[in-house]
């Protein structure tokens, strides 16, 4: 025995890394699954899975053991293996999506491609996060992405969304306010929406502010070209012009320790992810004139080259040029991917023009190139300072910056800068001296001081170099004007930067080394760095003097030093020359040189040094003030660009506020002159600038300054007393009220600034300055206060203060107690009107409760109540206006016409919606600040929230509610959000304030209760958050049980304290209890809640969250039950749906809480019976009607289980076990009438999820008794309609309307009224009656079921008659009675068979393994082949079984499925017996025979071969008539079909045998009726003739069995009469059989000589010959017999309508009988009748083929298909016997038909001669009268013979001629030989009736798997050959058979290829295989 031993470690799990499927109890396992270890032995384990809830056994090497992560909830548990955080998500994630990427493969979803990428890119994430091998961005870039993915994949499969904060964690909805939870649920939701178009892999875009810094690192991993020398390689960013955006990155080509390099250009702004951007490479080669010639390329990891002799000239060499805007652009772009930067190499144009060639043409780009330069870049977020903390690894020790040519988007405080950008732009250079060729000019830059002397040190080449003395330009060969378009860095501080300029020394470079050594400086050029007014150097092209430096003037040895010292004294740019200048200037050394000229460009960047003269005014206002020009300076600073402005930010606002506090007025009081007032204008010009737009991003810089530079302790006195002088001259003109304006805007940071200098004041301890402060800030505050009650001219300048005030306080509580300012600010609100501004009012409170002076406890008391106050009131007038609106708005259309005014304006709802919508937000950011647990005690405010709110916006949301249709208003879910967070906020205490209150207020609190219940019973039904919020759902369900526990509270104080005598009172508070045991009932049963339908992961979520909120609702439920008290009864039975409901849900603790409440609900109502004395019926009576409607109601939603019942039976039946009395019976009888409803319920409810409809229509029928039974009428009548709708659908015309027949029996035909009529006109049953009886008409017709139609109808004219109606209504009525009778005689129905079929296994269903089976009514033209395809598709796994015996228990027992399936013959019923005797038409036999029955037989031979006859010369076992037994069964059903079901149960079955002689009998009178039959549908011109051939042929000629020979040698001898004296009556209707088939065979060769064509006279006359022989046989052995007909003539009226005599002479000569009948689609035959005698023979109820209303007739629509399927299917017209053969299926030439247009009806003398009968080829006679009337008169002269003559009284019986289906039955096989052959197991379900020698075989074809069970038979010896006289195939041999095949010689050629086979069916392929 195995003994399992316990993990100890309860987080043991394991990870499967195999497939394993075992038997139970082992645990089927998949790759990838978890599972918990539990127990284990040596080699398995025992545990549970974590996917699917299953337990068991599997092996240990099968499975991994993993570390998990592991979450437990309750019960739930929630593991993943790998790791926490986002690998812990990703892996949950991919577990839940699995289950629903496999649903989404088998439905072929279009989403399933979609989930696989992104499954895909979620497992690849994964990876990457539980690598650890990521730096900290990258993983949070991996998580981004994972959570974008993750959502949106939820989203596409409808799943909940996920709410997570910033860090990517999910939320806790109980740790902030449900208003919060909705605004994240919005947030995330619409993000998803915005993004579902990406994909999986990229991240959600991010929203970037306007104003954004961005670094771009570069690392240069290799640089190829073909040179020798050394260069440098000089890095920078371009733009599309070819404009550089950088300073170069200089790097040394070849460096050793620079393989691989570092580059980062920084303080790039937001337009280089916009624009077009080139990463440049300038190559300048160092070394000689003339480069030297090389094959090879080198690298930049190559070896150094050989220092060159050329003195180390600077030559252009190439560029290397990347377009990189998509990489900078492309968030997914991978920052280690290389890219190339081709070279391209520069021949004769500079690098300038190279460049821009390169950048703008697309082909020179797009050649692929060997030498350049690879890099990778990364775009990173940031200055350098960000960068820095978040990316360290790409500021490494050696890394070179270069920053941006300007200034960025943000000038930051501190950040310093005073570079000047210098570029060489071009030179114009005449020739010197006697040189005739151009020189090659190279340019050399310094900055010298005011003596010449050089500055060291302070010229940048590029980053990553040290800084230089001098900057060389490029040596352009014999170039007299270069263009260089070099740029430099110049760096000199501020003081360095007034005394220096820049000089420019031009020289010429030689090739030769030794006269390149020689050549010195020849010219100069200089440019001053400051102008004589202060300002630096403006930025633009300069062009410059050229100065020829004459070395022989020179004064001292260092003649560069002193023409840079004269050059000071000469003009700098050619526009700066004096006039005459040209004839010549000379200073020391210096002589202008006219002609020539040098162009640079200069570009400042600095951050001290101004361009702007009024900047520098204001920067020097002492100077200025001194001088008297101050107030001049301050105006001017005004119109300054603001460009200008925020470069020199920090300095313009030190030197305001110096001015302000420095420069005293000259008057006390302050005028628009003052300096004071300047300086504010001044200052509000700056503040505006910054606020504005454009320059919003230096809004961070000013905040900067003022906390961190700004630094005077006395400015907030004189700022204070300007604001205030500004508020009070507000009435002093237009001016005033604009610089009122404008201090609005400005007032945030006017505060800040009072603020942070009252904080600098406050340091140097000074307590009276304290008291200053407060009233100087005061007195600013009731100016506010002065200004908000002015008239309507300061109404701009109110609502500006409106909007910036809020902004303000949070900076004025720094230095401002905040219980005073929170007083300040409300009575400032309260003293503007509240009808004015009531948008901004609005917007300032909404900032005041986002801001810090709410988060204050105090202060917050203050300001609530006032928030409020002002919410409720402009909440009401929504409320008003929406009630009066409709009352209003004429009024306003025609103020408006009178006015001349737009209506719009008169009343504009959008203006007051945008009011809602603030109040509703500063509602929600309140109640949020109310649920956090920092801000300080809050009950107080939530109570008076509470009390001054709750009935508001419970109206409010009550009425948006009934507003709003769609349920998708986001301003609904943000109102509802708020009225959850009061209630979820208010505790019992506070709930009874605010009931308290309402009391005082209105006198009750009954409309509070009422309206919350009815928007809580609305937010149910109609929910108004998405259904994927699942986390909102459970809160609000959370929230609502809450609020539905305080209503209880009133309910139950109002219950205690209500006056019996109040029937009114009792009455309300009934109806609100009602509504509140809805409402709870119907919160426990909401969808959201129902844990067991939740994913793992969301149950346990939702577990933790909230815990299971059914369970507490059913406490709820069962507590105030019981506290109704003696008010129960008042509540039953309206309360029964709702409990029951309640307790149908899936947890076994609300079960247990609620079921007994059921009990008390019985004892309740037998007291109140017995009390009452109402006990003596059913005391219970009205809680048992509830209880079975409420249950079918709520089982047919899909409610209820077994485990229901089975607790609903142990606790009630407890319970009433425990009771005495009566009430122990009534409730013990209730329960089990419930339980056994809730059985038949659940049955029909799980067949109907897995079955066919006809199986639910089964189903139904049960349904129907079992309410039929109980007596529950209106029950039974909708589940009538229920059927009868689903007959309906599967158009079943008769089966619906002989159901919907049941519903009209249950009425009557008195006028009594419907409770709920379901139609207008249907007041009454007598109406409603009739309306079914008609439809039922109309159902029934068109079922082809008018016998019954007319009962109906009759049923209706007995009504009508008499109640005396009217004339017009019964005429109607016997209109459509004479249309159902004319109907049944002229319209051809096609009568369905039927087919018993048993299901064997338990693979089906329970309702149908009954033992004996059903009997199922066929489709029109169905076969039993269609048939059993039919059920197989229904039930394609099924398998059906190839013998009729009973199975054993291997199969009734096994879990497959099997069936077993044959055709059964009906049995007449006993109206049709009632008929015999009667001339009736054979339309109506055919009818009664194949409907309104409900018993059915079918037939099974066996061989006895142990019967022998001992003594006798012929030895009967070889012949298989003496020895084939019939074992017949007989089934009755349990109702008559057709009937409301097409198949219904056997309930009897009867098994019997039947001998040899008696299925001798049968099958001899059953071939004769065939064979005339087929005579009289041979007489036709237009049938066929080659059934009949064929017919006679098998009889007369019997080559194979033998004919009559076998009958004879088996019974018709002594031996057997004398063994059998019993048989001897059989034996004499055996004989008599015989001796009536002459007669037969000879009227048959009559027929078939007048029609037979020239072909078949051979034929015929041989069958002449072979009649002549078998007549004189059976004449001489049994005697001579006349014709049959005249036995059946006696029994038919003949007779003849009077007709015209003219008519009658002229008709004589134009037919040959009266009595010819034509087929069935002749028009003028009309004969349908024939002797029922004939047709009431037992025989002829097995026997279909020879039975004419036994065949089931083909549809045309099917033929085409059996033809093709070819299969044995096809072979059996009908459900024939053994014994009997259907017309042949064989496909041969067709017998000419139409020599002979009809024939003579005659018998053969008695003597046995044979009289041909005469036809005319040229004469087409009528065959039938014209009259209408199926009765014929037969007359003498209508016959053209004395043979015919005879037969005058003779009656031949007819039925239509089925053309099409002997067509087909003739058309089914190619060949006259068929398949060996077979016993038959059932004489119904057999295919064919085979012969001995029969036509050659098909070609070869697939066997369909309903044939096989004709293949086996119960005896497992093979049968002799039979004999049978009605063979029907011509045996090979034969005349017919030669005569034939010569005809078809022809035929089909040996080599014909035989038709392709259908494609098998599913079940077939299964058989076969």
């Amino acid at each position: 025995m195995t003994v399992w031993r316990i993990i100890e470690d309860e987080n043991c799990y394991a990870v499967a890394i195999y497939n394993y499927n075992g038997p139970s109890p082992h645990l089927p396992l998949e790759v990838g699954e978890l599972v918990h270890c539990e127990r284990e032995t040596e080699h398995w384990y025992w545990g549970r899975s974590l996917r699917k809830d299953g337990v068991g056994a599997f092996p240990k090497n099968y499975v991994q053991l993993r570390e998990c992560q592991v979450e437990r909830v309750g019960d739930t548990v929630v593991a993943s293996a790998g790791g926490s955080g986002v690998v812990h998500d990703i892996a949950l994630t991919l577990r839940d999506w699995l289950q629903h990427w496999k649903k989404l493969y088998t439905t072929c979803d279009e989403r399933f491609k979609f989930m696989e990428v992104s499954m895909r890119a979620l497992l690849e994430l994964r990876a990457q996060a539980a690598s650890g091998a990521l730096p900290l961005d990258q993983l949070r870039r991996v998580a981004r992405t994972a959570i974008f993915t993750i959502d949106k994949g939820n989203r596409a499969l409808d799943m909940e969304l996920a709410v997570r904060n910033a860090s990517g964690q999910l939320v806790n909805p109980l740790h902030m306010s449900t208003y919060k939870l909705n605004a994240l649920h919005d947030e995330t939701n619409a993000k998803i929406d915005k993004n579902m178009e990406t994909t999986p892999a990229t991240p959600p875009p991010t929203t970037h502010p306007s104003a954004r810094c961005y670094t771009v690192a570069v690392k240069v991993h290799n640089f190829v070209c073909r040179m020798t020398d050394s260069a440098e390689l000089l890095l920078s960013l371009h733009d599309s012009s070819g404009n550089k955006l950088t300073e170069h990155l200089m790097m040394r080509w070849p460096s050793p320790n620079m393989s691989t390099g570092q580059v980062v250009f920084t303080d790039l702004g937001s337009e280089i992810k916009r624009e077009k951007t080139f990463l440049v490479c300038h190559v300048v080669r160092i070394g000689s004139m003339a480069p030297e010639n090389v094959d090879y390329r080198r690298s930049m990891a190559g070896v150094p080259p050989p220092p060159t002799s050329g003195g180390g000239l600077r030559r252009p060499f190439g560029v290397a040029v990347a377009d990189v805007t998509r990489l900078l652009a492309d968030h997914s772009h991978s920052p280690d991917r290389h890219i190339q930067a081709p070279f391209y190499a520069c021949e004769k144009e500079t690098m300038d023009t190279l460049l821009k060639k390169v950048i703008t043409n697309r082909e020179l780009k797009e050649t692929k190139h060997q030498q350049g330069l690879w890099v990778s870049i990364q775009l990173v977020d940031g200055d350098l300072k960000q960068v820095r903390e978040e990316n360290p690894h790409i500021l490494v020790s050696n890394t070179a910056i270069a920053r941006k040519m300007g200034f960025p988007e943000v000038i930051r405080p501190g950040d310093t800068r005073n570079d000047l950008y210098v570029t060489l732009c071009s030179g114009s250079f005449s020739r010197g001296g006697v040189k005739n060729s151009e020189r090659n000019i190279e340019l050399c830059a310094r900055i010298v001081d005011k003596n010449g002397q050089i500055v060291p040190g302070v010229i940048s080449v590029g980053a990553g170099v040290p800084k230089v003395n001098e900057y060389t330009s490029l040596v352009y060969y014999h170039e007299d004007r270069p263009r260089w378009q070099e740029t430099f860095k110049v760096c000199l501080g501020i003081e360095e930067f007034k005394e220096a300029h820049l000089v420019f020394l031009c020289r010429h470079r030689s090739s030769n080394e030794a006269k390149d050594r020689a050549e010195k400086h020849f010219a100069l050029s200089f440019l001053k760095l400051m102008q004589r007014e202060g300002t630096t150097t403006p930025d633009k092209h300069h062009t410059l003097c050229v100065y020829k430096i004459d070395n022989k003037k020179a004064s001292t040895e260092d003649i560069e030093s002193e023409a840079a010292a004269a050059c000071l004294a000469l003009p700098s740019r050619r526009d700066e020359l004096p006039a005459q200048s040209e004839r010549g200037l000379v200073r020391g050394p210096l002589s202008l040189v006219h002609r020539d000229s040098l162009v640079v460009h200069s570009k400042l960047c600095s951050t001290k040094l101004t361009q702007r003269e009024e900047i520098l005014g204001v920067l020097k206002w002492s100077t200025h003030h001194a001088e008297g020009t101050l107030r001049q300076a301050l105006t001017r600073l005004m119109h300054v660009p603001s460009e200008e402005l925020v470069k020199f930010l920090q300095d313009i606002l030190d030197a305001l506020f110096s001015i302000l506090t420095q420069v005293p007025e000259e008057q006390e009081s302050y005028t628009e002159n003052s300096y004071g007032v300047l300086v504010l204008e001044s200052l509000m010009r700056v503040v505006s600038l910054v606020a504005d737009h454009k320059y919003q991003h230096f809004q961070p810089v000013l905040y900067a300054y003022i906390d961190d530079s700004f630094c005077d302790a006395l400015a907030y006195e004189k700022l204070i007393s300007v604001i205030v002088w500004v508020i009070t001259s507000a009435e002093q003109g237009e001016l005033a009220l604009k610089r009122l304006l404008q201090c609005m805007k400005c007032l945030e940071c006017l505060i800040r600034f009072i603020v942070r200098s009252r904080q600098l004041r406050s340091a140097l301890g000074d307590p009276q300055a304290h008291e200053d402060f407060r009233f100087q800030f005061e007195s600013l505050m009731e100016a506010l206060v002065w200004l908000m009650r002015c008239g309507d001219y300061a109404l701009t300048c109110q609502g500006s203060a409106l909007k910036y005030l809020p902004h303000a306080v949070p900076h004025a509580i720094k230095v401002f107690p905040h219980t005073e300012l929170s007083a300040l600010v409300v009575r400032a609100l309260e003293a503007l009107p509240l009808a004015r501004l009531g948008k901004q009012r609005m917007l300032a409170l909404l900032e005041l409760v986002r801001g810090a002076l709410a988060q204050a406890a105090p202060a917050r008391a203050l300001l609530a109540p006032h928030v409020a106050h002002t919410v409720k009131a402009l909440l009401m007038e929504k409320v008003e206006l929406d009630r009066e609106a409709a009352h209003k708005s004429r009024s306003v259309d025609k103020a408006a016409r009178l006015l001349g005014a737009d209506s719009s304006r008169l009343h504009d709802p959008t203006q007051h919606q945008q009011i809602v919508e603030l109040c509703v937000e500063t509602l929600g950011e309140l109640v949020t600040l109310l649920a956090r647990d920092d801000v300080g005690p809050v009950e107080a405010d939530r109570g008076e929230l509470a009390k001054l709110l709750l009935p508001t916006v419970l109206r409010v949301a009550a009425n948006m509610m009934r507003d709003d249709r769609n349920n998708d208003d986001p301003l609904l879910r943000r109102i509802v959000s708020i009225l959850l967070d009061i209630v979820r906020q208010m505790s019992e205490e506070q709930y009874a304030l605010v009931v308290k209150a309402l009391e005082q207020e209105t006198g009750g609190s009954a409309s509070l209760v009422v309206d919350a219940l009815a928007l809580l019973q609305a937010l149910l039904q109609r929910p108004v958050f998405r259904a994927h919020w699942a986390d909102m759902l459970h809160v609000q369900h959370y929230v609502m049980l809450h609020a539905l526990r305080l209503i209880s509270i009133t309910l139950c104080n109002r219950l205690q304290s209500i006056d019996e005598t109040d029937t009114e009172g009792i009455a309300a508070i009934h109806s609100m209890c009602r509504s509140w045991f809805n409402t709870c009932a119907s919160l426990a049963s909401s969808q959201p809640l129902q844990l067991e339908t939740m994913r793992a992961a969301r149950r346990a979520r939702a577990a933790a969250v909230c815990g299971d909120v059914r369970r507490a609702a059913a406490v709820l439920l069962r507590d105030l039950w019981f506290a109704l008290g003696d008010h129960k009864r008042a509540f039953i039975p309206c309360l029964v749906g709702p409990f029951l409901e309640v307790s149908f849900l899936c947890d076994e603790e609300v079960r247990i809480t609620t079921i007994p409440l059921f009990f008390d609900m019985m004892q309740t109502e037998y007291n109140h019976s017995v009390s009452t004395g109402d006990s003596s019926e059913s005391p219970l009576k009205d809680l048992e009607s509830e209880l079975i409607d409420k249950i079918d109601v709520l089982v047919e939603r899909g409610s209820g289980d077994v485990a229901w019942r089975a607790r609903f039976v142990s606790l009630c039946g407890a319970l009433c076990k425990a009771a005495t009395g009566g009430l122990r019976a009534a409730a013990a009888a209730l329960v089990a009438a419930a339980a056994r409803q809730l059985d038949t319920l659940l049955q029909y409810r799980a067949a109907a999820l897995k079955s066919a409809i006809s199986h639910r229509m089964l189903l139904t029928t049960k349904v129907l008794h079992f309410y039929e039974h109980i007596e529950r009428p209106h029950m039974y009548i909708r589940y009538v309609h229920k059927l009868c709708d689903m007959h309906r659908s599967c158009h079943q015309w008769a089966e619906a309307g002989l159901t919907l027949r049941l519903h009209a029996r249950l009425l009557s035909w008195l006028p009594a009224p419907i409770d709920q009529p379901t139609q207008p006109q249907t007041t009454s049953e007598r109406d409603l009656k009739e309306m079914l009886y008609h439809e039922v008409a109309d159902l029934l017709d068109q079922g082809h079921q008018w016998e019954v139609a007319v009962e109906v109808i009759k049923e209706l004219v007995e009504v009508y008659e008499a109640e005396a109606l009217g004339y017009a209504p019964l005429a109607d009525l016997h209109s459509r009675l004479a249309a159902f009778y004319t109907a049944m005689m002229r319209t051809v129905r096609s009568h369905p068979g039927y087919f018993r079929v048993v299901y064997f296994g338990k693979g089906f269903p329970d309702h149908l393994r009954v033992p004996h089976g059903f009997v199922y009514r066929g489709n029109e033209y169905e076969q039993l082949g269609d048939f059993k395809e039919r059920l197989l598709d229904e039930w394609p796994d099924a398998e059906v079984l190839p013998k009729l015996d009973p199975p054993g228990e291997e199969v009734t027992e096994a879990d497959g499925q099997y069936l077993q399936i044959n055709a059964v013959e009906p049995v007449m019923g006993d109206k049709l017996k009632r008929l015999s005797g009667k001339p009736i038409s054979g339309q109506i036999l055919q009818y009664y025979k194949h409907n309104h029955v409900n018993k059915f037989i079918f037939s099974r031979p066996f061989h006895r071969p142990e019967e022998q006859l001992d003594g006798s010369k012929d030895d009967l076992s070889v012949n298989e008539f003496a020895t084939r037994w019939l074992e017949r069964t007989e089934l009755e059903i349990s109702d008559m079909l057709p009937g409301i079901l097409r198949w219904f149960p056997v309930v009897k079955q009867r098994t019997f045998w039947v001998s040899p002689v008696e299925a001798a009998v049968e099958a001899l009178r059953d071939a004769n009726r065939a064979l005339k039959q087929l005579i009289l549908e041979a007489r036709a011109s237009d049938a066929p003739l080659q059934p009949l051939t064929m017919r006679l042929s098998g009889i007369l000629d019997p080559a194979v069995q033998g004919g009559i020979v076998n009958y004879e040698r088996a019974f018709l001898t002594a031996a057997y009469a004398e063994k059998h004296p019993d048989h001897a009556p059989l034996l004499a209707q055996l004989r008599d059989l015989i001796a009536d088939q002459i007669p037969l065979l000879q009227f048959g060769l009559d027929v078939h000589g007048a029609r037979m064509p020239t072909a078949l006279e051979g034929l015929h006359a041989h069958m002449l010959q072979c009649f002549r022989r078998i007549q004189n046989h059976v004449h001489q052995r049994y005697g001579r017999k006349a014709c049959d007909f005249e036995s059946e003539a006696a029994e038919v009226q003949l007779r003849m309508p009077p007709r015209d005599r003219s008519y009658t002479e002229t008709q004589a000569n134009n037919r040959v009988s009266d009595i010819s009948t034509g087929t069935s689609t002749d028009s003028a035959s009309k004969s349908k009748f024939f002797s029922f005698n004939a047709a009431i023979n037992p025989l002829a109820r097995n026997s279909a083929a020879s039975n004419y209303f036994g065949t089931l007739n083909s549809s045309p629509k099917k033929k085409e298909r059996r033809r093709a399927r070819k299969s044995e299917i096809g072979t059996q017209a009908s459900g024939s016997q053994w014994y009997t053969n259907p017309v042949a299926n064989g496909t041969s030439n067709s017998i000419n038909t139409s020599h002979a247009s009809n024939t003579s009806l005659c018998n053969r003398p008695l003597n046995g001669t044979s009289n041909s009968i005469n036809t005319s080829h040229a004469s087409n006679t009528s065959l039938a009268s014209q009259s209408d009337s199926p009765l014929r008169e037969l007359r003498q002269e209508n016959f053209q013979s004395p043979m015919a003559a005879r037969i005058q009284n003779a009656l031949v019986t007819e039925r239509p001629l089925r053309t099409e289906v002997e067509q087909r039955r003739m058309s089914q096989r190619a060949s006259l030989v068929s398949a060996p052959p077979s016993n038959r197991n059932s004489m119904g379900t057999t295919d064919s009736n085979q012969e001995d020698e029969e036509p050659p075989p098909l070609p070869e074809k697939s066997v369909h798997r309903s044939t096989l069970d004709s293949d086996h038979n119960n005896n497992p010896e093979p049968l002799p050959p039979r004999n049978n006289y009605d063979t029907v195939l011509t045996p090979r041999g034969s005349f017919l058979y030669n005569s034939m095949m010569r005809r078809t010689s022809g035929g089909i050629s040996a080599g014909q290829t035989p038709p392709t086979p259908p494609p098998k069916k599913k079940h077939q392929q299964q058989h076969q295989s």
